[in-house]
């Protein structure tokens, strides 16, 4: 195989984005793109590793487009830690890099007129390794967990900035819905 670079993926994913414009044949069309660049060699460095240990996790920012359109992210999980569910708010790719993220799909039950509300059922769950991937719709809602005993690491490319979208991040137990932004370095 040979090398595959971030500036490669985002040229080829600003050449499907230019031609499509239905979310599912978008995710449909990078979900190999992001694994090929998933299993690329020598792109990833020790930073890429580093959590932030308040939020559980480390958001990278690998690309993103002047007006937040098309933002490419490696997140690093620490074990035992992850999200809440959460929606995007946008299309979103995730890739398997290392190690063993859980990912549990949620439905929302009730119609969203009752703000800071959501009722929420689990729907299905799966474990994403290294060269798994999945994609997600604008109005999916997922939570992730590392079930690993190390830390792991899968890139993210979402068709907006995770932080200008306006998603949602929600509490099941509680019944609560709130915005979700997460810290996020550059690198």
């Amino acid at each position: 195989m040979t090398d595959y670079s971030v500036a490669d993926y985002v040229s080829d994913i600003r050449a499907i984005v230019g031609e499509e414009t239905d979310p599912r044949r978008i995710t449909e069309r990078i979900r190999p793109l992001a694994t090929r660049l998933a299993a690329a060699p020598g792109w990833i460095t020790d930073e890429h590793r580093a959590c932030d240990e308040a939020q559980g996790f480390g958001v990278h920012l690998l690309h993103e487009e002047d007006n937040h359109d098309l933002a490419v992210f490696l997140i690093s999980w620490l074990p035992d830690r992850g999200t809440l569910p959460h929606n995007h708010a946008t299309w979103a790719v995730v890739a398997g890099i290392e190690g063993q993220e859980q990912e549990v799909e949620w439905v929302r039950r009730d119609d969203g007129s009752k703000p800071g509300y959501a009722e929420l059922e689990r729907a299905g769950e799966r474990v994403m390794t290294a060269g798994g991937s999945s994609a997600c719709l604008p109005d999916d809602i997922h939570s992730v967990w590392n079930v690993g005993d190390e830390i792991s690491l899968s890139l993210h490319t979402y068709g907006r900035h995770i932080n200008h979208t306006g998603r949602s991040e929600f509490d099941p137990e509680a019944r609560a819905e709130r915005p979700f932004v997460v810290k996020v370095e550059d690198g």
